[in-house]
């Protein structure tokens, strides 16, 4: 594959989606429901196209010459700025960006084939499939972008159009306030990574993510300067992978279609953040301090998001909260060094969460749109195929063995005790065991014991234009941690992801990286809480749901504590959301009443002066003439101050002549 047909290549996967969302908006009317086949063919050639740039960079294609294969890299020149430097446009997929093109591509289709029986009806069905063709887009554009000033630009794009998806039922308030909600906070995120952009540009004269790595191993920037731009992308990167503390918005961004949180959550949205850091990873391993944190907002993230999803009555909030804390365990694996169990686990997480929103919108379709638990139960037999892949998903999250969710968890939570951080180690370690009670006590609720309401004893099992991609999707959350099989497990199975997406060997260096071998202890241990999580779930909503109900009666403020989600939003509007709103007030007031009541008393100064001017205009030649002799009488007077017997016979005469005057009108 040469230069030219890469190229060529690489545009098809990133241009085709922006080409459907063209489509579907200017023929949209006219398309109707058959949108979904534009939005649908075009992200499937994307995908196949994403085969080849995999098999590339793999040097798996017929004429692959040694060490072509490598990557595919080519910039064209952007912005000249003279002095001041210049930009380029370019693309750079190594082998980690062309397992997430592939990952994006086939989320989003398994999305668009189930939705077409999700949104079937709905009267915006092509605007539909517009929205989830340029968030698509947007993504695959920010993954093979090689410069921070690129990905800057599909990074806000991303943004853009998951408001689109947040706010889709406009019609409904909460959807439009989680839109907002989402962008402020976000507001904050992009604003630190453009800092952090400007620190590294300023001090390297690059935005390149190759070039700020390397200048910065040639000592061009300071080691403080460093791990405070590096602090800044990475509080970027908390905004949009929602880890603490800008993590408040996505409990609220559930208000869009379902299957389209699938996307967010699995692919796009929220993946970018995680993405940014794993790909500017050479610039985070030169500073040890910025490593620390990344792990410890990890670590301590993934713990604080899954006691909120304990409490959750709503099952799309608690996939939400999973989300958040599946995030915090791939921030932790990147911080203790652990690059690839860190993106191991954005893999396979993408293919177990894109399932469980797919199910949560799939019990919403059979319950009459709610995702609310209270109204489910019993689904288990009129649901088959939705509950058993609901148990293969739940399995794969908690990392229970041999689904895929344990081999990339599991070296996370492994790495962090070779490491020695063992505070860490034991966070993770408990978040397993949440990890699992949450998922399994939604799955029991929702599935086992009566039904709860009259919907869910009329629910049936979902059409097969949306099981399919349930099943494909279950399967694989099987099978794909199978690729990453350490090789210490003692199989004659090849680690195939860990040999294909390792850390660069700078980064290996500077973090004196060895090879791992497998923790057959560790993994027991792990396994062993997600077990008894598992069980615990059972207890106490199936076999001991009093004791849930005691729990609490008996602790009403933890129970509270964890369903507000630590109360973050309370004291956010607090800290920043009324002050905020104080000062804006007092703004508006000053305006209104300083510069409002400055500009109106001129104006009515003027006013005045012309109503009373207005008077002297009277037509008669008598009164002009007064005022002439007037003017010249006090002209006088001033010329000639100095001398003051003139002054008085001055002011005499003038009352005099003024005296004759009156008399006269």
């Amino acid at each position: 594959m040469n230069t030219v047909s890469s190229q060529l290549i690489i545009a098809a996967i990133v241009g085709l989606p922006f080409m459907a969302f063209l489509i579907c908006v200017l023929f949209g009317r006219r398309l109707k429901e058959n949108a979904q086949y534009v939005g649908t063919f075009c992200v499937l050639i994307s995908l196949v196209f994403s085969c080849f740039a995999l098999a590339y960079v793999a040097g798996l294609l017929p004429g692959n010459v040694p060490g072509e294969g490598s990557s595919i890299q080519f910039s064209v020149h952007w912005i000249d700025l003279g002095p001041g430097g210049s930009f380029s446009m370019g693309v750079d997929i190594d082998h980690w960006a062309a397992v997430m093109l592939i990952i994006v591509c086939f989320v989003s289709l398994m999305v668009q084939i189930f939705s077409g029986g999700y949104m079937e009806g709905h009267p915006r069905f092509a605007w539909y499939y517009a929205v989830v063709s340029i968030f698509t887009g947007s993504m695959l554009g920010l993954v093979v972008s090689p410069n921070f000033i690129q990905a800057y630009f599909f990074w806000e794009l991303v943004g853009g159009t998951s408001y689109l998806i947040h706010g889709f039922y406009f019609e409904k308030p909460a959807a439009t306030y989680a839109a907002e909600k989402a962008f402020i906070v976000n507001r904050v995120a992009d604003a630190a990574l453009f800092i952090g952009i400007i620190i590294f540009w300023r001090e390297t004269g690059t935005t390149s993510f190759s070039g700020i790595a390397s200048a910065a191993h040639a000592g061009f920037i300071g080691s403080t300067t460093l791990t405070a731009a590096s602090l800044f992308v990475f509080l970027g990167a908390t905004g949009k992978s929602a880890q603490f503390p800008l993590h408040v918005w996505l409990s609220n961004a559930m208000q869009g279609p379902t299957p389209l949180s699938a996307l967010i959550h699995a692919a796009a949205m929220i993946v970018s953040g995680v993405y940014l850091v794993s790909r500017t990873y050479n610039i985070f391993v030169q500073s040890p301090t910025a490593m620390e944190v990344v792990a410890i907002v990890g670590a301590f993230t993934a713990f604080m998001s899954a006691t909120m999803a304990i409490a959750q009555k709503d099952i799309k909030q608690i996939i939400a909260y999973s989300t958040i804390s599946q995030f915090g365990y791939v921030m932790l694996g990147l911080g203790e060094g652990a690059f690839t169990a860190g993106v191991f686990h954005i893999y396979n997480h993408a293919l177990f969460k894109s399932l469980l929103f797919l199910l949560a919108a799939s019990l919403g379709y059979a319950v009459g749109g709610s995702s609310d638990m209270g109204v489910m139960g019993g689904l288990k037999k009129r649901m088959p195929v939705t509950y058993w892949a609901f148990v293969i998903a739940g399995l794969s999250l908690a990392g229970i063995f041999p689904f895929s969710g344990f081999w990339s968890k599991d070296a996370i939570i492994a790495a962090a005790y070779d490491e020695g951080h063992y505070v860490l180690f034991a966070l993770a370690l408990f978040t397993v065991f949440l990890t699992a009670l949450y998922i399994f006590r939604g799955i029991f609720i929702c599935f086992w014991g009566e039904p709860r309401s009259e919907e869910a004893r009329k629910a049936v099992e979902v059409p097969s234009i949306m099981t399919v991609p349930m099943i494909i999707l279950a399967f694989l959350s099987i099978v794909s941690g199978w690729v990453g099989i350490p090789k210490g497990f003692g199989l004659p199975i090849k680690d195939v992801f860990g040999d294909f997406v390792q850390p660069s060997s700078f980064a290996q260096k500077t973090l004196h990286a060895t090879p791992q071998n497998f923790s057959f202890v560790m993994a027991g241990i792990s396994v062993l809480f997600g077990v008894i999580g598992i069980w615990l779930a059972y207890t106490v909503v199936v076999a001991r749901p009093q004791w849930a109900t005691a729990v609490g009666r008996t602790f009403p403020r933890v129970h509270a504590f964890l369903l507000n989600g630590w109360y973050f939003d309370l004291v956010y509007d607090r800290l920043f959301v009324r002050p905020a709103k104080a000062l804006g007030g007092a703004v508006r007031d000053f305006d209104l009443r300083g510069f409002g009541g400055l500009v109106s008393g001129i104006g009515g100064a003027v006013s005045w002066s012309g109503e009373r001017l207005r008077a002297l205009q009277t037509g008669g030649v008598q009164n002009y003439a007064f005022a002439v002799l007037l003017g010249a009488l006090i002209i006088a007077i001033i010329a000639s101050a100095q001398y003051s017997f003139l002054v008085v016979a001055l002011v005499v005469a003038f009352s005099v002549v003024a005296a004759a005057v009156g008399a006269r009108l």
